[in-house]
């Protein structure tokens, strides 16, 4: 993800399974390259057409656990 976060603000990626709740998949650091260790249960929801999003969220993530803010990108993967 890339652009200006409001201040106080952050970006929270999210994994989304149909009409599930959303799980966070953590804070996403500011100005910085992140990489995330998937366990083989998250790689194997994300095969079976997981998608995943970012909201902007206040300053260390959803207070709720669940989005608050808006969704800025969302998408799924796709095995090349």
């Amino acid at each position: 993800v890339s652009g200006e976060r409001a201040a106080g603000k952050d970006f929270e990626l999210w994994m989304i399974e149909g009409k599930n709740a959303p799980v966070s998949m953590g804070v996403i650091p500011a100005g910085q390259t992140a990489r995330m260790t998937i366990s083989p249960a998250v790689q194997e929801r994300l095969a079976q057409g997981a998608v995943l999003a970012v909201s902007l969220e206040p300053a260390g993530g959803s207070p709720t656990g669940q989005p608050t803010g808006p969704v800025v990108a969302a998408g799924d993967l796709k095995s090349i």
